[in-house]
């Protein structure tokens, strides 16, 4: 009975003593849990606190202290789990059994703990939230990402000096380009593509506008603030002390330098910048507007921004238009594409046009931009404050007034247009630009240098037509054109417009010039009264008459262009009233006579009289009286039968080239000699040789052959020769060698070529020649004499019906190598730009060899069935030829190839088109 009882009253007692703890532990709970609610909200409101007063002292240059952020975290992190235990506490004290006793004392047990600890955790957190200092300032970021809009067209240059900082041969990299062409974006956007995607490949970025007003105090203060360096002591530091400052610092790190906007050298030791190299590992990266600029930086290389391809520019200014606007009626987008066409793939223009035209949608919105865009583009929203104000920049710092003038010139003609720059600077030297240069050698290189330095500013572009010609953007002239009214200068310039009648007479009369060129004005009537125009250019127009009086008021008129105007054919009685004129042009118009009025032109300096082909009168002692004349051209001028017997235009020439010695001043020359007997005579004479450039032979009948040595010998200026309607002439030939010469070196061939190279570099060649015309020469065969023509930059052979072959497959006397051999052929056209063989129905064969051609931008052919192949491998024509155009697609799918490789090369570059051969 004992052994049943004692273990029943055990239970009993430890069942009493349960109910009694945890009775207490139940009581207890209850109050743990209201001190852990209470004691946690009391954290929460310190948590608020501390975040306050992190929000009202954090700026751009500060930000929380770890400490004060890993507590934050902290807290939050206890907080959910103070709300779980709560939760459970709540839910125990609810499941007691007969408010008594738990249905589980050891949870009841557990949860009690847990209940101490998370108070103990609470009060812990409480101490450790008491902060002095809440924030501490920013550490520099390597880079700092900017703000950009959405870009267009700059990924493919982003990619390229991208790969230039990962080359180690690279330290400079100068990026270039007008004014509004996105240089400053493309930076930006390299900046980002370092701060994001690079950030870890470089120490520092270090972004700096320097802009036009450059102080090496300004770049070394916007360097030092990137570095920290921004304390009072420091910014009263000499520039010496913050280069060395910089210096120590940069040393030791890899970095990038963007420096944006440079119009200048930048001495980047004068700064503190440790010059860029493989050792260092950094670089520099520049925007500038003029190539010059990358030069005077010393870059590795260098990155132009052009402005964009049709494409792009259609989707960048559709992107600032809108879709809503482009469509709003169905004919505004194809308006607008007129409208993008006007701003010639500028960004700055296509955004400012793009933006102002956004809310516009009606056609005839779109329609008075268009008129506004093509007539005053100064008076279209944005362009007059936003966009010209900017290009300016470049025109203020181009380096003198000469300079500037030159620049404002070239506004006069039309947009779009290839200028010749013999013709730019010849209407230069007109307006009296160069009056302090006492020779026309002075000029020309002057005048080449300005056209460089208008080039290197991104003022003036290069041409498709080779370097001979020049054109100016769009945009740039429209800006040229608000310069000139701003300045309150009296330009009146209407040009392609296709005006069908001149501009009324009252917008002439206070014009100091005016150019109305390339319309379609074919009558100037009344008599105009202009006492202050200096310039009139009536170039291009369709011009069949001009009243007797038209030129009656014009008594300070010095420029008169009334070149290709084909039907003109009489100059009015006024004309020759003109006594102040300087310069004349009537080149290409159907003028029949110059009369002996034409005397009293006494100031002449410049007569342009070429291509005039309709003219058959000169009156003796007309062209000798005029004696200021410095330069005269007249190649191609003059009827081929019948002229005057009172012309000195008669025979071949001899009588024009007897008034031109008269001519004291003269010192260039442009002519076209009819007979062996002026060729002479042009020959004999000390006086022409010197001055003459251009030589056209015409007519030479009777003569099979045609030394060319001494034309060589004697006209050693020579630039252009055109040989044309030589019925007669088999042979064009050069005797590089003496008899001596030829005897040692025992060489039968006709052309004595027993060492090219000699020939080509030495003083036996035609080293200024640069165009060579062979015109309807029906016997000729070859013209392997051009080997002497180095520097040779156009090529036209047409209705030469005999020719076989350009160059003869000659070789040295030394070896059998013949000229195409890579060694021997550098120099063989390797100035050649532009090549035309039209109406040549033997013509087998340019060079039976592959030829480098390093210049070559187009070649014509034109009714040329029997040649077969070019003279081109997969070497040739690198990154220069833009076009082969044909008239026949049979005779391009006949031709033989090197190899397909090389036809594929070439395919994208053939035309099928209609073709002049005129």
């Amino acid at each position: 009975m004992v052994d049943f009882v004692s273990p029943i009253l055990d239970l009993t007692c430890r069942l009493c003593d349960c109910i009694g703890n945890n009775t207490n532990s139940i009581r207890h709970l209850q109050d743990n849990l209201n001190s852990l609610r209470t004691e946690m909200e009391k954290l929460t409101e310190q948590k608020n606190d501390v975040k306050t007063r992190v929000e009202t002292t954090e700026s751009q240059q500060t930000q929380p202290t770890q400490q004060v952020n890993g507590w934050l975290r902290r807290v939050e992190e206890l907080e959910r789990e103070v709300d779980i235990v709560l939760q459970q506490g709540d839910e125990e004290i609810q499941k007691k059994c007969l408010k008594l006793c738990p249905r589980n004392c050891w949870s009841t047990h557990k949860l009690g703990k847990k209940v101490s600890k998370k108070l103990q955790a609470v009060a812990d957190l409480m101490n450790e939230g008491n902060f002095s200092n809440v924030v501490v300032p920013l550490p520099r970021a390597r880079a700092e990402e900017m703000p950009l809009e959405m870009t267009v067209g700059l990924d493919s240059n982003v990619n390229k000096v991208l790969s230039f900082l990962r080359d180690d041969g690279v330290g400079i990299v100068g990026i270039y380009g007008m004014g509004g062409v996105g240089k400053t974006t493309l930076l930006k956007k390299l900046n980002n593509e370092l701060a994001t995607r690079l950030s870890g490949e470089f120490d520092e970025v270090i972004w700096v506008v320097v802009s036009k007003d450059l102080t090496v105090e300004r770049v070394q203060d916007k360097i030092g603030k990137k570095l920290g360096f921004t304390d009072y002591i420091w910014m009263d530091k000499s520039r010496e002390e913050k280069a060395a400052d910089i210096f120590r610092v940069l040393k030791r790190k890899k970095f990038v330098l963007l420096l944006d906007d440079i119009w200048e050298r930048l001495d980047l030791l004068e700064v503190g910048v440790p010059p860029p190299g493989n050792q260092n590992k950094t670089k520099v990266v520049f925007t500038a507007r003029s190539e010059q600029v990358c030069g005077l930086m010393e870059v590795q290389t260098k990155i132009k921004v052009e402005c964009l391809k049709w494409q792009k520019a259609w989707d960048l200014f559709q992107s600032k238009v809108g879709e809503e606007t482009l469509n709003s009626d169905s004919e505004i987008r194809k308006l607008a594409q007129v409208v993008c066409k006007e701003c010639a793939g500028l960004p700055l223009a296509l955004i400012t046009i793009g933006r102002a035209m956004s809310s516009k949608k009606t056609l005839q919105e779109w329609n008075y931009a268009i008129g506004l865009l093509k007539k005053s583009t100064s008076e279209f929203s944005g362009m007059g404050n936003n966009v010209f104000p900017l290009l300016k920049f470049s025109y203020d710092s181009l380096s003198d007034e000469k300079t500037r003038n030159c620049f404002l010139y070239c506004s006069l003609h039309p947009e779009d247009m290839d200028i010749p720059i013999h013709h730019i600077i010849t209407m230069w030297m007109g307006e009296g630009f160069f009056d302090e240069c006492d020779h026309i050698d002075e000029v020309f290189p002057l005048g080449h240098d300005i056209i460089g330095r208008l080039k290197l500013a991104c003022l003036l572009e290069s041409s498709q037509y080779g370097r001979d010609y020049s054109k100016m953007h769009d945009v740039i002239r429209d800006m040229a054109l608000w310069i000139l009214s701003e300045s309150g200068k009296k330009y009146l310039v209407q040009v392609g417009l296709q005006l069908l009648v001149a501009p009324a007479l009252s917008k002439w009369e206070e014009a100091e010039r005016i150019s109305v060129m390339q319309n379609s004005i074919e009558e100037l009537s009344g008599t105009p009264r202009c006492p202050n125009l200096l310039s009139l250019n009536l170039r291009i127009n369709a011009l069949r008459t001009i009243s007797d009086s038209f030129f009656q008021f014009m008594p300070t008129l010095k420029v008169l262009d009334l070149s290709d105007n084909r039907d003109l054919t009489n100059l009015p009685a006024s004309f020759f009233g003109l006594l102040s004129l300087q310069y004349l042009d009537l080149s290409s118009t159907g003028i029949r006579e110059l009369p002996i009025e034409f005397k009293s032109l006494a100031k002449l300096k410049y007569l342009h009289l070429n291509f005039m082909r309709k003219l058959d009168i000169i009156p003796p002692r007309v062209i000798s009286s005029l004696f200021m004349l410095q330069m005269l051209k007249m190649h191609d001028t003059g009827v081929l039968e019948g002229i005057d017997e009172g012309s000195i235009l008669i025979g071949g020439n001899e009588l024009l080239l007897d008034e031109l010695e008269c001519l004291n001043h003269l010192q260039f020359l442009t002519l076209t000699v009819k007979s062996e007997a002026a060729l002479q005579k042009l020959l004999s004479s000390h006086k022409l040789r010197c001055c003459t450039f251009y030589l056209g032979i015409e007519q030479c009948r009777g003569s099979s052959s045609l030394q060319l040595s001494s034309l060589q010998k004697n006209l050693k200026r020579l630039e252009g020769l055109d040989i044309r309607n030589c019925d007669d002439l088999e042979d064009l030939s050069m005797d590089w060698m003496s008899s001596e010469e030829r005897g040692r070196a025992q060489v039968p061939h006709k052309y004595n070529l027993w060492d090219i190279n000699s020939i080509i570099d030495g003083n036996r060649s035609f080293r200024n020649l640069k165009e060579v015309l062979i015109v309807n020469c029906t016997v000729l065969k070859d013209l392997t004499w051009l080997i002497s023509a180095p520097n040779l930059q156009v090529l036209r052979i047409s209705n030469c019906d005999a020719m076989e072959e350009i160059i003869e497959d000659v070789c040295c006397s030394s070896s059998d190598t013949a000229i195409s051999s890579r060694e021997g052929s550098l120099s063989v056209f390797s100035s050649l730009q532009r090549l035309y063989l039209l109406e040549l129905p033997n013509l087998k064969s340019i060079y039976s060899h592959p030829l480098p051609f390093p210049s070559l931008t187009q070649i014509v052919v034109s009714n040329c069935p029997k040649l077969k192949k070019l003279p081109f491998d997969s070497n040739s024509c690198k990154d220069t030829l833009r076009s082969i155009d044909v008239c026949q697609r049979q005779w391009w799918d006949d031709l033989e190839w090197e190899n397909e490789e090389t036809r594929s090369l070439f395919f994208p570059l053939f035309k099928c088109v209609g073709l002049d051969v005129s």
